[in-house]
């Protein structure tokens, strides 16, 4: 075709030679002759070749090698691993149809409903990856604040679009905290935050998801926030589309022009895509592009009266731009100096970048032009984008005869552009100037398929910096401060007063530039040993982290006026809590009396760790919103009741709780609902079985051979059953049961009785008069479909060994598809014990027969009449037995 023709072929070859510029800018420059122009086919997005660059230190696949034409080979992530899909996200149809519209000063009709659901699912994945991501970053100090979610939007999204993102969720905290205390309890935190998306329905899911023991009401305002303009954003792009055809200027969107004009927008493409590793910089296609925010520097030309002759100015700032170019999309080095070099350029280039994503409301505890790489940052990274090919092989060494290196299975990198983005995101993050070698593991964790590396813990080394404007002896001091606190957290505690000797004037209190004691990092690993070796070196208990970010830059703003105590919480560590207390530390921090202190103290964290519930708590709370019918905050409370402990299984569960329940169940045909409370009657029943029926041993005092079976000859009564005869003996059977000794009384005693027997099968009756004849069951073959005509023989000769042997058959072939119809058969033969456990099958397989319609209809639809209508009643009755056989008898779990 004419789109595949030599023009794209060639654009290839010469992005295969491009010049990296390596010996410096200025060299670059001297030895390129090229001009660059902006394509308009795809909008302006990249920038290709019109002329072949030429220089001796031309490196392969720096920049962007996959043909637009020829994307094939991006096939190869569907055989990566994929995000989960979510089945229940936090947002409404008919929200995200409100929010679309929101700002739009031109009323739009709505999109249609495929539409919206497919936005939905693209955007659900973006909402994965941050909630991931911030799960990851709140392990550092156990909760989840508005700075985790900040954070993990600049990695997942680009600069522009978390930008606009984080600007629309500072917009929406600064309303909420503008609120007045009247509104507080008159208007929902949504509208308080000027959003359609619910903010409590985010909370809720991030509680669901446990992306942190603690989230911070704060946090889920920022996510709400954050997806509804992400929402919006690509509803926006869309809009600008070409693909997007009007018909007398109203939009019409199908699912297809949705799909084409993400596929082709690079700056969302990625993160909307279902890998789990992150393609941020490219299309569908594989086209590499410069990030949005450098648009109006390409557009800036020199002015008029500075232009050389010729127009040499314009030519110079095309050849600058390109040099951008090729340094920011590079994807392979051949070297760590050449890697070195062109890190320092992108940081460079892209500082205006971080200087606009900085405008959100974080703390600034340094100027982005103060970050620089770690040199141990820089091999890290020379490691995933290190290509042996471009290396110059030294002729006159002899190449190896055994070939022990392979090319990378990443068949897609990314680019240069998207390595300093992420790791410099989580450098900023931990409050840091300086990139380091796991800032770039992190980055490798996010971009790459199947990489994989442990989130980063609170750690002494985390921000430490001697940087060059530091005279010598002030370095020295901060290397010196810096080897006490490695000596400290090494776990040996006899190197505790050499390591105090290091730390400086203020010895065992002094603080690094995140502001924390050594105390404070023993307290966050919870080494017990080290705590109380400190305490006794007289480190002070009840010391804060500072708030002023001066002498301490590193701050992180959750973590001001923290103490020990709040750090050993915050971390779950119970021993070295209960040192702390024992050492009399203060449970309200730095909280005093007549100061105003925002911070939460260590009580308040423990409080918001999950104190379970109580279940005098939990029940008054379940009956208060069955009275007022709040069906959603009854579904929340009946998930909590795991959270009860099985010692709160008292006598008010049975009394005040089951009755509760099985009316709520008894009035709700809710599914959600019914589902939850056959859960928590499975769990109040517990995991021991089912109690076992035990034989009857019988006890008869006449017996006969089994010779004398249905054998004419010196019988005396004779049964019709079903018209044929059945011969027996008056003996055996005056003994049998009080059945049979009234069925003979005041019958002659000289003659043959004949007595007709009704509604009894002959082989049924015949079984009963073998076990009477054989001394017991032994030797009955009963079959699985003449069990329960059996039993009710058996039943109505009032024979209960016999009853009881059925019985027992019955509970070993009860299962999911029998047990509705057995139950019903087992009330009308008024089989108690038989009933009672088939009563315990129910509450045991609850959850998996209240999906079932036979189990249903036993329960909701049995006429006034049927046995099924008191099942919920004998259901209540056999729960409240087993709850005192295992939790309130002597004998608690004994159950056999």
């Amino acid at each position: 075709t004419a789109r595949s023709g030599p023009a794209p072929l060639s654009r290839t070859l010469e992005d295969l030679t491009l010049d990296s510029g390596y010996g410096g800018a200025a060299d670059s420059f001297r030895s390129s002759s090229a001009s660059l122009c902006c394509s308009e086919a795809h909008g302006g997005n990249y920038w290709h070749l019109t002329d072949s660059m030429h220089s001796r230190h031309n490196s392969l696949d720096t920049v962007n090698t996959v043909l637009v034409e020829d994307a094939e080979i991006l096939e190869c992530t569907g055989q990566c691993a994929k995000l989960p899909e979510l089945e229940d996200v936090p947002w409404s149809l008919g929200e995200v149809a409100s929010a679309l519209t929101k700002d739009e000063e031109m009323s739009l009709p709505t999109p249609p409903q495929d539409v919206l659901l497919r936005l939905s699912v693209l955007v659900s994945r973006v909402l994965v990856r941050v909630a991931k991501e911030a799960q990851r970053l709140s392990l550092r100090y156990a909760k989840c604040t508005k700075y985790e979610i900040q954070s993990a939007m600049k990695m997942v999204l680009t600069w522009s679009v978390s930008t606009s993102c984080i600007s629309a969720a500072l917009g929406a905290l600064s309303l909420y905290n503008m609120s007045t205390e009247e509104e507080k309890f008159s208007r929902g935190k949504s509208v308080r935050c000027g959003l359609i998306f619910t903010v409590g329905k985010f909370f809720r899911w991030m509680v669901d998801s446990r992306v942190a023991v603690r989230i911070h009401e704060h946090a889920a305002i920022y996510l709400a926030a954050c997806m509804e303009s992400l929402f919006r954003e690509v509803y926006a792009r869309v809009l600008r589309s070409a693909l997007l055809e009007r018909d007398n200027g109203i939009p019409k969107f199908t699912v297809e022009v949705l799909e084409q004009a993400v596929n082709g927008d690079a700056e969302v493409w990625g993160s909307l895509q279902p890998w789990q590793h992150l393609t941020c910089g490219r299309n569908a296609n594989g086209v590499l592009s410069l990030p949005e925010g450098l648009n109006l520097q390409r557009e800036q030309q020199p002015q008029p009266q500075r232009l050389g002759k010729g127009g040499e100015g314009n030519a110079y700032s095309q050849a600058e731009l390109r040099s951008v170019e090729q340094c920011l999309l590079a994807t392979r080095v051949g070297s760590v100096s050449e890697l070195s070099d062109l890190v320092s350029r992108a940081m460079h280039h892209l500082q205006p970048l971080y200087m606009k994503n900085q405008s959100n409301g974080t703390p600034m505890h340094q100027k982005s032009s103060m970050i620089y790489w770690a040199p141990e940052a820089i091999y890290t990274l020379c490691y995933f984008m290190h290509c042996p090919h471009m290396e110059w092989e030294n002729p006159n060494v002899e190449p190896s005869r055994v070939t022990l290196q392979t090319e990378r299975p990443f068949l897609v990198l990314p680019p240069l552009m998207e390595w300093v983005r992420v790791a410099v995101v989580h450098t900023e993050h931990r409050r840091s100037f300086s990139v380091d070698s796991d800032d770039v593991r992190q980055a490798a964790r996010l971009l790459l398929p199947g990489v994989d590396c442990e989130p980063r813990q609170l750690r002494t080394d985390d921000c430490f910096c001697a940087s060059r404007k530091l005279d010598a002896t002030s370095a020295e001091a901060k290397f010196l401060q810096d080897l006490g606190f490695r000596m400290l957290s090494c776990g040996r505690t006899d190197l505790v007063k050499q390591a105090v000797n290091l730390l400086g004037p203020d010895g065992i209190n002094s603080m690094s530039e995140q502001g924390m004691t050594p105390l404070m990092y023993a307290c966050v690993r919870g080494d017990e040993a080290m705590v109380q070796m400190l305490l006794d070196a007289g480190a002070e208990i009840n010391s804060e982290v500072p708030n002023s970010v001066h002498k301490h830059p590193s701050v992180f703003p959750e973590t001001r006026q923290a103490t020990p105590l709040t750090f050993a919480v915050l971390h779950g560590h119970v021993p070295v809590v209960q040192l702390l207390l024992d050492a009399k530390a203060n449970v309200e921090g730095s909280l005093q009396d007549g100061m105003e202190n925002y911070t939460e103290t260590p009580l308040q964290l423990a409080a918001a760790a999950g104190v379970p519930w109580t279940l005098h708590t939990w029940l008054e709370s379940l009956r208060t919103c069955f009275h007022q019918h709040r069906r959603p905050l009854i579904q929340g409370l009946l998930k909590e009741f795991s959270c009860i402990e099985e010692e709160e299984y008292t006598e008010e569960l049975i009394t005040h709780g089951l009755p509760l329940m099985f009316q709520i169940l008894r009035a709700s045909k809710n599914e959600v609902i019914s589902q939850q409370l056959s859960a928590i009657f499975t769990q109040c029943y517990g995991p021991y079985p089912i109690p076992k029926l035990a034989e009857i041993k019988r006890k008869q005092s006449s017996r006969l051979d089994p010779h004398f079976l249905n054998n004419k000859e010196m019988s005396d009564v004779t049964f019709l059953v079903e018209g044929k005869p059945f011969y027996a003996h008056k003996v055996l059977l005056f003994t049998a049961s009080n059945r049979f000794k009234s069925l003979l009384a005041n019958r002659p005693c000289g003659e043959n009785t004949c007595i007709e027997i009704s509604n009894v099968k002959y082989h049924i009756f015949q079984l009963v008069m073998q076990y009477l004849y054989c001394g017991g069951a032994e030797a009955l073959h009963i079959r699985n479909t003449d069990v329960m005509e059996l039993l009710s023989a058996s039943k109505f000769f009032q024979l209960e060994a016999l009853q009881r042997h059925c019985e027992i058959i019955c509970t070993k072939n009860i299962n999911t598809e029998t047990c509705v119809e057995l139950y019903s058969h087992t009330k009308f033969l008024d089989a108690p014990d038989l009933a009672s456990y088939i009563e315990g099958y129910f509450l045991k397989n609850m959850v998996i027969l209240i999906e079932m319609e036979p189990f249903k209809q036993l329960l909701y639809d049995a006429p006034p009449e049927s046995p099924g209508c008191e099942i919920l009643q004998d259901l209540e009755k056999t729960l409240a037995v087993r709850i005192r056989s295992i939790h309130l008898s002597s004998s608690k779990g004994s159950i056999v």
